[in-house]
């Protein structure tokens, strides 16, 4: 991942791997079919580190309360831990967007590079939408839409947060924009 972050996607190869991890470069084909495999296995690693964020602090979601104020309050610390996350590692967050527009831009004549970014939303919609029903069960609440609508929602705000983030840097806003997220979502809450 480190390598992935220094060079961007399009200048990693698996010799390059090889070389990071110390072994041949059989031993990368071994493991990987080729590039998109890398990269398929990149994305997976990403999304699962940002889940880990949440996952992480259990006592968020002993302590949640019921109710909507509590779902509200819940959504919100989940989304600060996330944040957390996002904000100490900014060279990672640029590379899952180089990810997604390294499948969609090589897609066009691969599917199967599509499809790795098919692949990283799908897993994080449903990383988002495992959460929302956590938050929802642990606060004795309803979601009045389905929960993958909420959690598409919920990520394509995160993504162009996160990006906006990226490109002024500007912490404090984004945890304003978060505490609006977090209202927002409870309105879909009984």
């Amino acid at each position: 991942m480190g390598l992935a972050e220094k060079k961007g996607v399009a200048g990693v190869t698996t010799r390059d791997v090889a070389q990071a991890a110390g072994v041949s470069l059989g031993v990368v084909h071994y493991c990987f079919e080729n590039k998109d495999a890398l990269m398929t296995e990149l994305v997976k690693a990403l999304s699962m580190e940002l889940r880990d964020s949440v996952d992480a602090n259990e006592t968020v979601w002993q302590e949640a309360g019921t109710g909507k104020a509590a779902l509200q309050t819940l959504v919100r610390n989940g989304l600060e831990l996330m944040w957390l996350n996002i904000e100490a590692t900014p060279e990672r967050q640029l590379l899952t967007y180089e990810t997604t527009t390294y499948a969609l831009r090589e897609g066009e004549q691969t599917p199967a590079k599509l499809a790795i970014a098919r692949e990283q939303y799908a897993f994080n919609d449903s990383t988002v939408a495992d959460i929302l029903d956590h938050a929802r069960d642990a606060t004795s609440t309803e979601w009045s839409v389905p929960v993958q609508t909420l959690s598409r929602f919920t990520l394509s705000v995160i993504d162009g947060i996160v990006l906006r983030w990226l490109v002024d840097n500007d912490s404090e806003s984004v945890r304003t924009q978060l505490d609006v997220l977090s209202e927002m979502l409870s309105t879909y809450a009984k």
